[in-house]
């Protein structure tokens, strides 16, 4: 204990060292693949409320003529709002836009958003017919105008798919100052089209990357137009899980054949993305047939993942194959592709390696008592963590059989930020979290890049058969890098 009360107190006196000071809203998240994902995501990185109610967001590059003349004609795809009077975001706190309607939103993210352009009515505005975010090449705008002044204030900037939509105010427009020149401004790649997974924009942190601080035309006097929007922000998936049952029923088959279902998108059917532990192997390669992988969902639903050698060979790939070898019930994984049927059984077809991910490997060798586990324990490494530079938190967590466990994660001052894992062990054992896709890459349960600061990672492991409840907490600090 004493040992964890040191570290505590020398990863805050980190924390105080790498901690940023951020002066303005910043646009956080931006979904744009498929439709029904659309949103804009705001972030207040400050410590005071953020009244928005001269606040503007817009997905036109003329929107600063706009706000002085009303009737500037716009496409039926564009937008351009005020934020209603008495709205605000509070510390560290987010505001939610969405193209499409509440209920819709909803039903896609499984929460309403803050403003709907479908369903809230804005007193000051113009969203065309059919507005929404292209895909392919957009650019938003977050802005501050008092509706008095002629000058609009830049807040934020983002641009992606290229920079024919970027924004140039000059001089000769009645600004004090240049935007940065169209062809030196930076864009994020549209990744839509090359990976059927990519279809959110996050931005990595607070840190503007190679922003100019001086001279600009915006809030604090920065030049938004000039961050490099191609390292500041990453792209992510936003996936719904599917379930065993509804893919068994045949909700997801593919009408395609499975020869053309490689590399994964090629033909025009849903891609599943199932989630469960190895229970068997089956090699039929050596009757000229695919890898047969049987995995379990946490109800007991089974599904066969094929592989085939030409595809992926996966009995001689170094990093995977001791996943076809026995003992089973050792590796929760992933699989993404397309469903085929085979004699009336259903299948998924994975194509190769990259279509494949270990959420978690168990390992049931460690420091017994009497034979078993005692109690619940927590080990991330490393214990400081650099949210923005998307690196991701290895950590094992040990727990007695027949347990519930449960993995949270908190601010120092015990505020709930999001849980990482909560599943019934019916075994005693450990479980290494150190694989890319499954451990903790820094981000809140809405998926936002934590402050810079001091949190604490807590397991619980409730047994059921004694009653007994077990606990530890190990704290580590998300941090930022020194320039």
């Amino acid at each position: 204990m004493k040992n964890k009360l040191f570290n505590l107190y020398f990863l805050l006196m980190v924390t105080v060292i790498m901690s940023a000071d951020a002066d303005h809203l910043v646009m956080n998240k931006v979904c744009v693949f498929p439709n029904e994902c659309e949103m804009i995501e705001i972030f207040n990185p400050t410590n005071d409320e953020i009244d928005l109610s001269d606040y503007y967001l817009s997905d036109q590059k003329e929107y600063f003529n706009w706000v002085n003349d009303q009737t500037l004609s716009l496409s039926n795809q564009d937008f351009i709002f005020k934020f209603p009077d008495g709205s605000s975001i509070s510390p560290q706190g987010t505001f939610t836009i969405t193209t499409n309607s509440i209920s819709d939103f909803n039903l896609y993210y499984g929460y309403n958003p803050d403003i709907s352009l479908i369903d809230n009515q804005l007193d000051i505005s113009f969203v065309g017919a059919n507005a929404n975010l292209s895909n392919s090449q957009e650019v938003l705008i977050l802005f501050y105008w008092d509706q008095s002044s002629d000058l609009v204030k830049d807040v934020d900037y983002f641009l992606w798919g290229s920079n024919s939509q970027a924004v140039y105010k000059t001089v000769d427009d009645g600004y004090p100052f240049y935007d940065t020149e169209i062809e030196s401004q930076t864009f994020k790649r549209n990744y839509t089209s090359s990976q059927y997974s990519d279809s959110t924009y996050v931005r990595l942190g607070i840190d503007e990357i190679d922003e100019l601080n001086s001279q600009g035309n915006g809030i604090t006097g920065h030049d938004e137009t000039s961050e490099n929007l191609a390292l500041s922000w990453d792209v992510q998936a936003f996936q719904r899980d599917i379930s065993f049952q509804d893919i068994i029923n045949g909700d997801y088959d593919c009408a395609g054949s499975s020869q053309d279902g490689c590399p994964l998108g090629s033909i025009d059917c849903d891609i599943v993305n199932p989630k469960g532990v190895i229970v068997d192997y089956f090699d039929v390669t050596q009757f000229g047939g695919p890898h047969a992988i049987t995995i379990e969902d946490e109800d007991g639903f089974r599904i066969e993942l094929t592989i085939w050698p030409d595809n992926w060979d996966i009995a001689n790939d170094p990093d995977n194959s001791m996943l076809i070898q026995a003992p089973f019930n050792r590796f929760l994984v992933q699989a993404y592709g397309n469903v085929f049927e085979y004699d009336g059984e259903k299948q998924i077809q994975v194509c190769s390696s990259s279509d494949f991910q270990i959420v978690e490997s168990y390992d049931m060798e460690g420091v017994f008592e009497d034979g078993i586990f005692s109690k619940a324990s927590i080990n991330p490494s490393p214990h400081v963590l650099l949210a923005a530079d998307n690196e991701r938190l290895d950590y094992s967590y040990s727990f007695p059989a027949n347990s519930r466990v449960i993995i949270r994660v908190f601010d120092i001052s015990g505020r709930f930020i999001t849980t990482l894992v909560d599943k019934h062990y019916t075994l005693s054992g450990t479980v290494n979290r150190a694989e890319d896709k499954s451990s903790w890459n820094g981000r809140d349960h809405l998926g936002q890049v934590l402050s810079p600061g001091t949190y604490l990672m807590h397991i619980e492991a409730n047994n059921f058969q004694t009653g007994k409840t077990t606990s530890d907490v190990s704290p580590v600090v998300i941090g930022v890098r020194q320039k």
